[in-house]
């Protein structure tokens, strides 16, 4: 058990079957707080599937997925929120908001939707603009950003939601080299107490 006194996720005889295809089936594993995990395979071999069954966006057709020990779909949705950050490969559409408004997006499960930000969540957006090197695009609108830019923000917005799982769908994919190059180092420093699934 970490600091935070979370054990991470465990999955026990998991199955994914949509219409009767098998796209995960008996699978064990245990992905634990304070770890950096890599998850590797061809195309098709349910490495997104998986993400999304961990982050509760699917459910699957057998077979248990535990988070703190916990069935995670028991979770309450914000309770799960504050522990868990999920950014898929795809990403949505955010062209009309500036790259602040995006990263204080995050903080939504910590204030609700009629509550303003506080000086945490504030503290959070700004620290989160600063470790993903966003601060100086935090006044442009998503749109008008390049790819990389606008994965960096998108990066930022799950840092001020979450940290002590962060599950993360290809999130080097379209930065630069340097870029890729520093971002392992900067889970192992920026994460603590975390664990990240990368793929």
């Amino acid at each position: 058990m970490n600091a935070h006194g979370l054990t991470g996720f465990e999955v026990e005889n998991l199955e994914f079957r949509p219409n009767g295809r098998a796209i995960l089936s008996d699978l064990n594993a245990s992905f634990n707080c304070g770890r950096i995990y890599g998850i590797i395979g061809p195309n098709g071999a349910g490495k997104s599937t998986l993400m999304k069954l961990l982050a509760r966006h699917l459910r699957p057709t057998a077979g248990k997925v535990r988070f703190a020990g916990d069935d995670a779909n028991g979770w309450n949705g914000r309770a799960f929120a504050r522990e868990v950050a999920y950014l898929p490969q795809s990403l949505p559409t955010a062209e009309h908001q500036t790259v602040r408004e995006l990263v204080a997006l995050g903080r939504y499960p910590w204030h609700g939707p009629f509550r303003k930000l506080s000086s945490e969540d504030r503290n959070a957006v700004d620290t989160a603009l600063d470790e993903t090197g966003s601060r100086e695009h935090e006044n442009r609108l998503v749109g008008t950003l390049s790819g990389g830019e606008r994965q960096r923000a998108w990066i930022a917005m799950v840092l001020a939601q979450a940290r002590h799982f962060l599950l993360l769908d290809e999130p080097t994919s379209a930065l630069d080299l340097a870029h890729q190059h520093a971002f392992s180092p900067f889970c192992a420093t920026s994460l603590t107490g975390a664990a990240l699934a990368l793929l």
